[in-house]
């Protein structure tokens, strides 16, 4: 017995040497991080650097050799990176609140837990805090991959000059939340009601004798179970569960598995070329024959892979549309400026949203 101890007691003695270690690697690497922070500040360049940031991130996974799995590494260097961007010169995300929302949730995933959050309460208001400066960035949601596209972020593109500067795709998962873990002592569950209806079937199986009471977010189920405690349920995030203290009864209830929102960072700076990077474009063209045609052909005749086309009504003139187009490559790339040029001589208008690298969808 006393070997075993012995031995468990050299273990954690190592374990102390190599925390001093890291926690003397993390400060140092913070102190070069503000070194970098003073020169951006003076050429006046942006703090958040998404080609950096993959770079970053690709670095590390090469040289992983375990036994941690790149996931928790990619998670541990998040919040690293996150502390660095407060050292630098503190960093302001503005996302669709409330507190405890799914892009709440995408802000968490792409720059951490030290950075200044803030809510807003409709996305009009996440560009609005951003073209004043109120935020360096914003977050805001585009497509969902079962209910299709958030017109309202992309209407905003239409009177707003800020950029598409990231993309974040996020798994979706509804849970139950709340402290009663005996089902069958819950009678009201609270919920958005979206949320409600993609977890029909599990809610039919499993809490047939509830109550369902609609709220305007996830959040604010959440917020309600909170403060009631006893004989109900939200169902909600798991950073609604954090926020509000609540418990996670039951995980992923969603009836369509795989379930995931595209959410895009907005901002008044481009990313370069990274080597892998997606545009967007909104453009209308002529109302003639063959107009479309024009427009879409040197995409085809090049090879580029056009990922996504939308429509948007003008709002100028009855049955008047705009494009809304995602394509493969950089707006740099001398392949892409001379498509944008054909694209310049072929539509009525044309605004770049922006260039940025591409982000796997969610698993």
């Amino acid at each position: 017995m006393s070997k075993n101890n012995d031995k468990l007691k050299e273990y954690r003695d190592k374990i102390d040497s190599l925390d001093k270690e890291i926690v003397r690697a993390i400060q140092a690497r913070a102190e070069i991080a503000s070194s970098i922070g003073e020169i951006k500040r003076e050429n006046k360049e942006p703090i958040y650097r998404p080609d950096r940031e993959k770079d970053v991130y690709e670095k590390i996974l090469n040289i992983n050799g375990g036994p941690l799995p790149d996931k928790v590494l990619l998670a541990i260097y998040r919040e690293i990176m996150s502390g660095s961007f407060s050292v630098e010169k503190g960093l302001s995300v503005g996302y669709l609140g409330p507190e405890g929302s799914f892009s709440h949730q995408a802000v968490r995933a792409r720059f951490g837990a030290s950075v200044e959050a803030s809510e807003f309460s409709s996305i009009p208001e996440v560009f609005r805090a951003v073209e004043t400066d109120k935020a360096d960035y914003g977050v805001v949601p585009v497509e969902n991959s079962s209910e299709g596209l958030v017109n309202s972020t992309l209407d905003q593109f239409l009177v707003s000059d800020l950029n598409i500067y990231s993309e974040i795709y996020l798994r979706i998962t509804l849970n139950l939340l709340g402290s009663e873990h005996d089902l069958q002592k819950i009678k009201t569950l609270y919920g958005i009601k979206i949320a409600n209806a993609q977890c029909r079937n599990w809610i039919a199986a499993n809490l047939a004798h509830v109550q369902i009471s609609e709220t305007p977010s996830t959040s604010r189920a959440a917020s309600i179970v909170a403060e009631k405690k006893e004989g109900c349920a939200a169902i909600a995030s798991t950073i609604a569960a954090e926020i509000y203290g609540l418990d996670v009864i039951r995980e992923s209830i969603e009836d369509m598995p795989g379930n995931s929102t595209r959410f895009l960072i907005i901002g008044k700076n481009q990313c370069p070329p990274t080597g892998n990077d997606k545009t967007s474009i909104v453009f209308s063209v002529p109302d003639k024959p063959g107009s479309l045609y024009s427009v879409l052909k040197p995409f085809f005749d090049r090879g580029i892979n056009l990922s996504k086309v939308e429509t948007r009504p003008t709002r100028r003139t009855s049955w008047e549309y705009n494009f809304f187009i995602d394509f493969q490559g950089h707006r740099k790339d001398p392949i892409i400026e001379e498509v944008l040029g054909v694209l310049r001589e072929n539509t009525i208008y044309l605004r770049i949203l922006g260039s940025y690298p591409i982000s796997p969808p969610s698993p």
